[in-house]
C-alpha cells in the first residue's frame, strides 16, 4: 500500500469513528472505494451508529468488500427501522454472497417496503447464484 493511501485509510477511518454525521457518512462511502479490508472492522462498527445515514453508508460499503465477517451485523442490520438501512443491509448481504443470509434475506421479501422487497429479492438470487 502507497503511504499516501494509508494516510487516506487513517484519516478516513478517524472520520468514521469521530466526524460528525455527514463527515462519517462521507468517510463511510469513501472507504469503499479504497477497498482496504483493514476498513471492515470500522465499518461494521458504524452500522451501530445513532445516525440511519451513517448506517446505510456502512453497509453499502460493506458489499464491496465481500468479507464473511459482516454477515452477521448485516442480518441484524434487516431489523433496522429505516427502510433505508434495511435496504442498504440487503444489498451489503448480496455482496457478501453467504449462504447464512438466505433465510434473513427470505423474510425481508414481507417487509413493509416495497425497495426493500425488491432488493431483498435481488439480493437472495446473488446469494444463491453464488453457491
Amino acid at each position: 500500500m502507497v503511504e499516501s493511501e494509508r494516510r487516506d485509510l487513517d484519516y478516513l477511518v478517524k472520520e468514521l469513528e469521530d466526524g460528525n454525521g455527514s463527515r462519517k457518512e462521507d468517510a463511510a462511502e469513501l472507504l469503499a472505494e479504497l477497498a482496504d479490508p483493514r476498513a471492515v472492522d470500522p465499518l461494521i462498527k458504524a452500522l451501530k451508529d445513532e445516525d440511519s445515514h451513517v448506517r446505510e453508508a456502512a453497509a453499502l460499503s460493506l458489499a464491496v468488500y465481500e468479507d464473511t465477517k459482516t454477515v452477521e451485523p448485516l442480518i441484524e442490520l434487516l431489523k433496522d427501522g429505516k427502510a433505508s438501512v434495511r435496504y442498504a443491509a440487503a444489498i451489503g448481504l448480496s455482496g457478501v454472497g453467504d449462504d447464512r443470509a438466505i433465510e434473513p434475506l427470505e423474510k425481508a421479501l414481507k417487509d413493509e417496503s416495497p425497495v426493500v422487497r425488491k432488493v431483498a429479492q435481488l439480493a437472495l438470487n446473488s446469494v444463491k447464484e453464488r453457491q
